[in-house]
Parts: structure tokens; sequence; C-alpha cells
């Protein structure tokens, strides 16, 4: 009877704690960027033990931002790189909700540092351009459309991106005061599928950097943090080079599935009730046992 007891009270324990981790899922099911938890049980004889299982890394829904260049969704395993201006941390985050701060610095909205590896200028030309002397790399003459006309019917030249011509650090394309252009030089910026940006020049585009993406071997051993953002640790292993695309004008939805989360909780708060109840009768059980004894 004590046996019974001891396991209908860690059943209550365990459904509590499951509670706990799908309302946070549910809480946070409209929050970009937010990557499901997941928990597994162990010890059923004893009346289940909840232990943290990581995240949920499936892909989220695309969310579309047209007419908003800076925000981008990872389509594949990976994560966009940050860094803290204040403590110099690196922060790993799928959530691609960037913007220009005053400084010109493309930024999370908590201010962290987007990073991007500098490249070569090459030129991707449009027709017969009078811009053919910016940079120093080849190009290939294609006709295509206006890239920032439709996103959907968008074509582009075949172009070499440039190498990269340093190591990744805080993306800046500050506008210059004086002509209201990004560098002084470009009208517009686009990002392409591999994370390349663009900026336009007259009626040619112009590579200027490629957003830092990285993958890491065990995606669970990440250290949360704010829920969107992931420190490396000696568990996830080193950094490693990522081929997820990057989607322009678009952001990731959370990959939590309301509708399950919520059928989760209920059956859980059963399971919950349900060993309320089984800690009732054990207990007068005892007492009974106890009342014939004495």
């Amino acid at each position: 009877m004590f046996n019974a007891s001891i396991v209908a009270s860690n059943a209550a324990m365990s459904s509590l704690e499951q509670i706990e981790f799908l309302t946070s899922n549910i809480i946070n099911g409209e929050t970009p960027g937010y990557n499901g938890k997941r928990f597994s049980f162990r010890d059923y004889l004893h009346g289940g033990i909840i232990e943290d299982a990581g995240y949920s890394w499936k892909q989220g829904k695309e969310m579309v931002r047209v007419g908003e260049p800076t925000k981008m969704m990872l389509k594949g395993k990976g994560f966009f790189t940050t860094v803290n201006p204040d403590t110099k941390e690196i922060l790993y985050t799928r959530l691609g909700d960037f913007h220009f701060d005053r400084n010109g610095y493309l930024v999370t909205s908590e201010g962290y540092h987007v990073l991007g590896t500098p490249l070569e200028s090459n030129l991707q030309q449009k027709g017969n351009s009078g811009y053919r002397s910016i940079g120093t790399g080849k190009f290939e003459t294609h006709a295509f459309a206006d890239p920032f006309s439709n996103p959907q019917k968008r074509e582009y030249a075949a172009v070499n991106t440039g190498s990269d011509i340093g190591k990744p650090q805080p993306l800046n394309l500050q506008m210059d005061p004086t002509n209201g252009l990004y560098l002084g030089k470009y009208e517009k910026i686009r990002i392409d599928k591999s994370g390349v940006i663009w900026g336009k020049y007259g009626d040619s585009e112009v590579s200027l950097y490629k957003v830092t993406l990285r993958n890491f071997q065990n995606l669970n051993g990440m250290k949360t943090f704010k829920d969107v953002y992931y420190k490396q640790t000696a568990d996830s292993g080193p950094a490693l080079p990522c081929n997820a695309l990057v989607f322009n004008e678009s952001l990731e939805k959370s990959n939590v599935w309301t509708k399950i989360e919520v059928d989760s909780i209920i059956e859980a708060q059963r399971t919950y009730s349900a060993a309320i109840n089984s800690h009732k009768v054990a207990d007068r059980l005892t007492q009974q046992a106890i009342e014939l004894v004495g």
C-alpha cells in the first residue's frame, strides 16, 4: 500500500511536469523561430519520471514578409550566427527576424549582431550596363528580370559570388546620410538562397557578404538561451559548415503543432486526476489497515 501511494505520487508529479512542458509549447506556438520542447519517460514501475529530451528540429512553416529584405528563413538544419556585442558571446538562432540598427549593423530584436563573411565584389549584370568596372570578378551575361519585382518571377544571372576576403564579422551596410544609399553606393539589397547579400548598383548587382550559417553534430547537446537562441557546448560538438537554404523576405514559424499539444495536455490532465484519485484510495487503504492492526 505504501508502494501504491508512492507510485501514485510520482505519477502525479510527472503529469505536472508534462503539463509544464506542453504549456510552454502552446504559449510559444505562434512565436517565429521557436522549436518545440520534447520529453521522455523512464521508470514506469514507480509512476514514471519525466526527462528533458531536447527540442524538436523539424522544419517550421514559412511566414512571408514581402518588402522586408532583412527577414530570413532557413530551410534545412542549421542556424544563423550572432554575437552579443557586450559580452562577445556567440549565439545561434533559427529566427531570422533581423533589422538594421542606427549604425547600419544587421541585428536581432535583442541587438545581437548578425555575422557574415565579406566577399570579393563580383558584378551580376542585367542587360547593357554602365557599371561593368565595379569589382574584379568575372560575370556572365544573361537577361534576367528586375530582382526587386515579383519574388515569384525572379531570375538571376549565373555569376560567381566572389571568394571570401575575411573572417565572419558583424554585417554592416550603413546608409550614407548624404545620398541615402547603402554604403553610399547601393540602392537596395537582396539575399539569395545561398545567403549571399547583393547590393543593387545602377542596373546591376554586386556581391557584398555571405551570411554565416552553422550546424552541429548533436543539436540537443546545445544549451538553450531565451527560447530561440542556443549556445555551443562540449556535448554539441564544434560548429560545422551548413548547407541550409536562405529564404529572403520570410520568417520560420514555430514548429509546434498546437492541436497535438492541446490533445496531449488534456491526456496529461486526465493522468494527473487519475493519479490523485489513486493516491487517495491508497491513503484510505493504509488508514484502514492501521485501524485493523490497532
